[in-house]
């Protein structure tokens, strides 16, 4: 799925997002908010001032990195993020705009560091992430709804 050269690229990203990834990540959300102020009503503005929900994504993004070859070792984090992108109603279409301002977050704050094979790689290895994401979600959906049909039998 995901190019054996992404996988080594990502990978030795992983100090660095180690080390500044909460500040890539506050400032991810800063430009996604910007440029998409009508997907703020999801996300628990507290979270962002107080800066958990950065240092939550700073934690996901380096696990990814660190993990990119083993992602069995991320199962649980990926449950954890997945049900919580249902209850907030996260819909497919808004992973491009994540994806987007992550990409831009990391030109941002690694400057010089976040050269073409490194943007390229991460590209790659988030639109891959974006489908693990995407369709566990839809899983998640479709057995609710299931659920919820069994209820009104």
């Amino acid at each position: 799925m995901i190019s054996q050269q992404t996988i080594d690229i990502v990978k030795s990203t992983a100090p660095v997002l180690k080390k500044n990834g909460q500040q890539i990540t506050t400032r991810m959300y800063e430009i996604m908010f910007q440029n998409h102020p009508e997907i703020r009503e999801q996300f628990n503005m507290s979270a962002q001032a107080n800066g958990s929900q950065p240092a939550k994504l700073a934690t996901a993004v380096y696990s990814y990195a660190a993990q990119i070859d083993n992602l069995s070792a991320l199962k649980s984090m990926v449950e954890k993020i997945a049900y919580r992108h249902v209850q907030t109603r996260v819909t497919p279409e808004q992973y491009p705009i994540v994806g987007e301002s992550l990409l831009q977050a990391m030109k941002d704050v690694l400057g010089e560091a976040a050269t073409e094979e490194v943007m390229a790689a991460w590209t790659e290895a988030y639109q891959a992430l974006s489908q693990v994401f995407i369709h566990r979600e839809d899983e998640i959906y479709i057995s609710k709804e299931r659920k919820q049909q069994l209820v009104h039998l």
